[in-house]
This record gives C-alpha cells, structure tokens and sequence, in this order.
C-alpha cells in the first residue's frame, strides 16, 4: 500500500520544528528515521497530515560528557553511538544494547530518540534506558521539561510526550567501571526481542552498591525488578539467584501474541536473568 497524502517539512532549526508542531497540532506527526513510522503510514496505520523530518537540526545530534555522565543527541544514529569511544566508556550498558539492535544498514539509520519516542514493546533501547535510570530532555514552544526513562513509556507505542513536544537529548548518569550486562532472545539476529535483560551493577561483586535490572518484551513497557533489585543489593551466592528470579517473574503477567507465549516469554526471562545476575556478581 502506499501513505495517505502528507505535506512534509525539513526545518533545520529545532525552533522552527517546534513552531511546525505547534501549529500543525492533531496532525503532525515527528520522522526521526522512519524505519516504523514509514511502514505504519504504508499500511495506513498512521496517517499524519504533515511530517517534520528532524533530519537536518545538527543540535539533535551531539555526543558529549554531561555531568560526569553522558549526553547524547536524540537524533544521533544508533551506528554514530556504538562508534562512539565516550559511549563506550561512559555508557557500558547502552554500548553493549546497540550491538543486539537490527543490523549495520538499520543502525546506520535509526536514531537514539526515534526508537526510544515510538517504544516498541520489543525494542532494544527502552529497556537499556529504564536501567540506566536516563533522563530524557523533551521540548516545545510551550518550554522544556525533564522526565525520567523510568516514567517515560505508559503502554505500547505510547509515552509521556506531548503531540507538541520533540524528544531534544538523553542524559544517561555515569557509570565508569560498572558492569553491565544485555542479552536478548530473538527468533534471529536482528529481529525485535521477544525477551531482553538489561543489567547495571557497580560496587563489589558479592555486596553491589547500585545494582539495576530490567527485562523487556514481556509487557508493554520495559519492566524494572525493583523486589529483585532489593533481594540482591546486600549480595547473594548462585544457589538463592535462581529462587529470588521465580519469585520476581511469579507477580508478573507476560504476554502473548504470535511470537510467544507468556509463559514462554517467563521461562526466557528466567534464564536470562539468572545468567546476567550470575556475570555480574561473579568474583
């Protein structure tokens, strides 16, 4: 099939993308990339009236150390990051989730904030987020606001973004010498997860200071294991991970649909989490 008719802007100024949105509102829809927004108008599940393609604001797409921690553009490509030598020293855990994302041609084209702005319940980049406890900058001609990764995603393909609002950059907080842990079950390479750990842990290994879990495809937001988190942050041996990850997994409801099984997507859960606690708790 093919879009419904759309008018199309390329402003370069993030101001004037903002003035767009404001007076296009209802039918303005954001492109960052397109690689989900094209197929849903192709499909005609999406039909915005006006696109503003943020392609050519080269303010979206900084990478730089911000508070100790890091910045990064929400228009900076996902290939751009896991090149970058500061996302790999400042943001182990997102370094590590890059490379699990689609392939070289998709990375060479999608974008931080575009994944993160349409929250796919099997995306990648979500998960790492609400991990990393990120902050994420958004904008419009209203003003700017901050909002946690954590209270960013509502449901799928829905977030706290206003239909005004551009997703401008992401703070992630320093985590030098964490270790970090991503892993993912897809049917292949380069599919969405149907399950994904994401795992940040600092301090000792047998007595983590910070330590952050959160597991994603399961539900419609990325889930973050605040009982499992507060059962290992004094430190457990490998015979209590096993019960302490059943006991997380026995709240919550998965899932399923035409890739999975809720219980299925529990059982990968399990033995992902099982295996990420033991990496980074090891001695």
């Amino acid at each position: 099939m093919k879009p419904a008719p759309f008018d199309m802007h390329r402003p370069e100024q993030i101001e004037e993308a903002l003035d767009l949105l404001a007076r296009h509102a209802g039918i303005a829809k954001v492109i960052a990339g397109g690689q989900s927004l094209v197929p849903l108008m192709n499909l005609r599940m999406a039909t915005p009236g006006v696109l503003v393609d943020l392609g050519r604001i080269r303010s979206l797409r900084a990478i730089g150390l911000h508070e100790g921690g890091l910045l990064i553009g929400a228009m900076s490509r996902q290939a751009e990051c896991l090149a970058s030598p500061l996302v790999a020293s400042r943001a182990p855990l997102l370094r590590q989730t890059l490379e699990n994302i689609g392939h070289v041609q998709t990375r060479a084209r999608g974008t931080i904030g575009g994944s993160l702005a349409h929250a796919d319940p099997a995306a990648e980049l979500p998960v790492a987020m609400v991990a990393a406890d990120a902050t994420f900058s958004v904008r419009s001609a209203r003003g700017s606001r901050r909002i946690k990764a954590r209270e960013f995603f509502k449901g799928a393909l829905e977030t706290a973004l206003g239909e005004d609002e551009i997703l401008e950059h992401i703070v992630i907080p320093p985590a030098l010498g964490a270790r970090t842990y991503f892993k993912e079950y897809a049917r292949r390479h380069g599919d969405f997860a149907i399950v994904s750990v994401a795992i940040l842990c600092s301090g000792k290994r047998q007595a983590p200071g910070s330590l952050a879990i959160a597991l994603g495809g399961l539900m419609a937001t990325p889930h973050l294991c605040t009982g499992l988190m507060a059962a290992t942050s004094a430190g457990v041996d490998g015979a209590s991970i096993q019960s302490l990850v059943e006991t997380e997994l026995a709240a919550l409801t998965a899932m399923s649909d035409i890739h999975a099984s809720g219980e299925y997507r529990k059982h990968l859960a399990a033995v992902l989490l099982a295996d990420g606690l033991t990496e980074v708790l090891k001695p």
